[in-house]
């Protein structure tokens, strides 16, 4: 039987769900039994033997779903393989000093349940659809706008992380 794994996603305007879709999809491919699902709709984790959660990075930090998502659920994720990604605009640059914030945006979720291998994708930005106050704030900062997701960075990374959340 294969084994069954949970990628959990929080997502405010759909990117970071089709950057956990395409991740479901790739562990698929090696043979996982894979669920991908809001963090919010998911009530039960016993089913699961590894866990890959992940959520966008808003002002440095993960939404609060994800981080509610593991501290309600520590105390079972502590006893699988658990890994971790995040997407965001600021990482489209993948120098060091970047690379150093986005991997801080989960410092909270990672004192909570240590993650086996973690993942930082750049995200998607369409100024079109965002609220009134992200379009402020993107106006602010003078963030670009733009499809920045590299797929075949994703696919790689659920490969290799296949390979650890299975070996653990």
């Amino acid at each position: 039987m294969a084994e069954r794994i949970l990628v959990a996603y929080a997502t405010r305007y759909g990117s970071t769900a089709e950057v956990a879709e395409a991740i479901g999809d790739e562990l698929r491919k090696v043979g996982a039994e894979v669920d991908v699902r809001p963090v919010d709709e998911i009530r039960d984790l016993s089913p699961y033997r590894a866990a890959v959660i992940g959520s966008p990075i808003y002002m440095g930090k993960w939404l609060p779903e994800p981080q509610v998502f593991i501290e309600k659920n520590q105390q079972r994720l502590r006893t699988i393989p658990v890994a971790y990604f995040s997407v965001g605009l600021t990482v489209t640059d993948r120098s060091p000093e970047i690379l150093r914030k986005a991997e801080a945006s989960m410092d909270a979720v990672r004192m909570l349940v240590n993650p086996v291998e973690v993942g930082i994708f750049p995200g998607k930005l369409e100024s079109s659809g965002l609220s009134f106050t992200d379009r402020t704030i993107v106006k602010m900062i003078r963030a670009k706008t733009g499809d920045f997701r590299d797929w075949e960075i994703v696919r790689s990374w659920a490969q290799a992380v296949h390979r650890k959340l299975t070996a653990a």
